[in-house]
């Protein structure tokens, strides 16, 4: 055995978590003292509202707190351009203005109008507010110089505007730059009882400048656990009440027709907590994301779009033991999630096509920079009696040059005619700020019996390490304006002898202030019996434009035993302020010279079309074609029309003409009518 391998063996692993739970133990204290020094900002109540309108007017703030030391994290410097901050609160909710000063006003780019959308392209301020004093995620309120607004719930949350809480927002420009206001009501945070604090993150994104100028300072990182203190608080406490949300869908196939009902039910508990309840949910007109044709050796995530689970699911359990994608039949589930002192939890349980489900996690906030968590996932069904369980804890200590994670991971699986199964696991990572190396690692090995039924395990049966370094450097004043660069090392093996695979990585990618961006990269990777050696080239340009970005992407080289070619073009067209259209083409294919083993060659074709009518209506299309050629889309050829009404207040109104998630274009149209009570 390999002297770096004897280092991965089990008591090698075991006795290296506990030295590094014993150490992050120490490290966990220290936050808390830290937080002593922490920046306090004075609770102002305001005795009579201001009008939220966007313009700052004379005397309609003058009771709230101005904040004006804005940094520029990444250079520790303060904000090059003058931002500041109004901050005050009423028995209703929090009240922010922000004045962002621009010598250049006409380059503010402001693109997106859409709610919900990203922002990141565009001039926004962010207020971030954390209700619980020790959760790591705060709920993020974001509006861009056009009056978007965009915000993230922690957990997640559905796209309807009433389920995930209303807030209001307003802009206006001027000479100088732009102003915004903002309303944030108590009725939607999860705020616990007796709260006298909350804690506060103010933020300025300047794209064009490539730049976040952000209050309080964290360091050379953007940290958000290092929050502002907004104390003495006479916080009320608002109980939300219970939200339904019924739908309505006429279904006609084939001149077929189908009603179908259902309904989702919200309602908050004293102190915060949430439930959620749904009967017979709508699944089918949820368009999935569409995986890439690249080459993989085991099948890749995708990302979860349905709401019920995407609502809270930052409080149930990783996805190497709950993967909700592996969940396909759901005819009545119920969910509850939420924190209660430093405890937080998440629970669900599901009915569908004879299978029950029950999942579980349960957080212990040690330390702001501190949890630990047990985690539980149980699925019956016909042939399928299976447990998976898992624990361990997250250490987050903070240094002046960034912060560090420290997580130590146990599970276990275990069912009827099914082996014990483990994996253990050990994560390293050093963050630190611009112009400075971050870099880590992970340690870990996992049983050949370790099944976890709902999860996402697809390689099991080894023991390896990766290992990562990356530099990221900014400049102000050169035609290069951010550059990064890293290198990947990875090495498994199998745990009854042999390789498993082997990885070196390196890339790096420059980003001029002319908008084009250039990404080159190489790769070796040994995956017995093959030598797998890539080259890609990556060309991207109007990288600060929402809606008319492109790149090309090549990959050469040798894949799985053959010649591999791999090509994506991606192109946004603005046709007019509302109505854009994006194109996405990618080929993957591989040449064998073993006359026995067939080649692979697979197109795909994606083209979005979408028309805003207004902010909340819109109506749009996708076409997605997959298959050996360009009109030989045989694997995937669907067409679908869309359109959406999604209002602040009375009804949701969907219309869809096929099926987002058929292999074939479908003669069907469907109504969803969803109206909140």
């Amino acid at each position: 055995m390999s002297p770096v391998r004897m280092m991965f063996s089990v008591r090698g692993i075991v006795w290296l978590v506990g030295g590094v739970l014993a150490l992050a133990a120490g490290i966990a204290s220290a936050p808390a003292e830290a937080e002593l020094d922490a920046v306090v900002i004075p609770g102002r109540r305001f005795p009579q509202p201001p009008v939220i309108d966007g313009v700052l007017a004379s005397g309609e703030w003058e009771n709230a707190v101005e904040i004006t030391a804005f940094w520029d994290f990444k250079d520790q410097r303060e904000a090059q351009l003058p931002t500041r901050c109004l901050l005050a609160y009423t028995s209703e909710g929090i009240y922010a203005a922000f004045d962002c000063h621009d010598p250049e006003p006409d380059k503010i780019l402001a693109q997106e109008t859409r709610r919900g959308a990203d922002l990141t392209k565009d001039d926004y301020v962010q207020l971030a507010v954390e209700p619980t004093g020790v959760n790591v995620e705060p709920y993020s309120f974001r509006v861009n110089a056009r009056g978007a607004q965009d915000e993230s719930i922690p957990g997640g949350s559905i796209s309807n505007i009433r389920w995930r809480g209303d807030w209001k927002a307003a802009v206006s420009r001027n000479s100088n730059g732009w102003s915004a206001e903002i309303f944030v009501p108590f009725r939607i945070l999860r705020i616990p009882r007796g709260q006298k604090e909350l804690g506060v993150q103010l933020l300025r994104n300047v794209p064009r400048l490539n730049v976040q100028y952000v209050f309080p300072n964290t360091g050379t990182t953007l940290d958000l656990l290092k929050r502002a203190r907004w104390t003495d608080l006479e916080l009320p406490e608002v109980l939300p009440p219970p939200i339904i949300l019924p739908y309505t869908q006429l279904d006609t196939t084939s001149g077929k027709t189908e009603w179908r009902s259902g309904l989702d039910i919200k309602w908050q508990m004293p102190g915060g907590l949430t439930s959620l309840l749904t009967l017979n949910p709508d699944f089918r007109n949820v368009a999935r994301e569409v995986d890439s044709v690249s080459f993989s050796y085991v099948p890749r995530l995708v990302r979860e779009t349905r709401p019920f689970f995407v609502e809270g699911d930052g409080f149930f359990p990783d996805t190497t033991l709950f993967y909700s994608g592996n969940v396909q039949a759901v005819d009545a589930a119920l969910k509850s999630f939420g924190t209660v002192g430093r405890w937080n939890y998440g629970a669900l349980f599901s009915r569908g096509a004879d299978q029950w489900i029950a999942v579980g996690r349960l957080a212990y906030q040690m330390s702001t920079r501190s949890h630990a968590e047990v985690q539980f996932v149980r699925d019956d069904r016909p042939g399928v009696h299976a447990t998976a369980m898992g624990g361990g804890a997250v250490f987050y200590p903070s240094f002046p040059d960034g912060f560090a994670n420290v997580s130590v991971l146990y599970f276990r699986t275990s069912g009827q005619d099914m082996p014990t199964g483990e994996k253990i696991g050990l994560i390293l990572w050093r963050q630190r700020g611009d112009g400075r190396i971050s870099f880590g690692g992970q340690v870990y090995q996992i049983s050949r019996g370790f099944a976890p039924t709902l999860g996402y395990a697809p390689e099991v049966g080894l023991r390896g390490y990766e290992s990562m370094a990356i530099y990221n450097k900014r400049w102000d004043n050169r035609p290069v304006q951010l550059m990064d660069a890293g290198i990947v090392r990875n090495q498994r093996w199998k745990l009854d002898g042999g390789i498993y695979d082997d990885t070196l990585t390196g890339w790096v990618s420059v980003t001029l202030r002319n908008d084009m961006v250039y990404w080159l990269s190489a790769s070796r990777y040994h995956r017995p019996p093959y030598l797998d050696r890539t080259i890609s080239a990556m060309v991207g340009w109007n990288a600060h434009r929402l809606y008319n970005a492109g790149d090309v992407v090549i990959t050469v080289g040798k894949v799985a035993g053959g010649d591999s070619l791999y090509w994506r073009f991606l192109q946004g067209v603005p046709f007019t302020e509302r109505l854009r259209l994006m194109l996405h083409y990618e080929q993957s294919r591989i040449r064998y010279r073993d006359p026995n083993t067939p080649d692979r060659n697979l197109h795909q074709f994606i083209a979005t079309l979408n028309y805003d009518i207004d902010p909340e209506h819109s109506i749009g299309g996708r076409y997605i074609g997959r298959g050996s050629g360009f009109g030989k889309f045989h694997e995937v050829n669907t067409l679908y029309l869309t359109y959406r009404q999604q209002v602040r207040r009375g009804t949701d109104i969907f219309l869809i003409f096929g099926d987002p998630n058929a292999s074939s274009t479908q003669t069907r149209f469907a109504v969803k009518v969803m109206t909140p009570w």
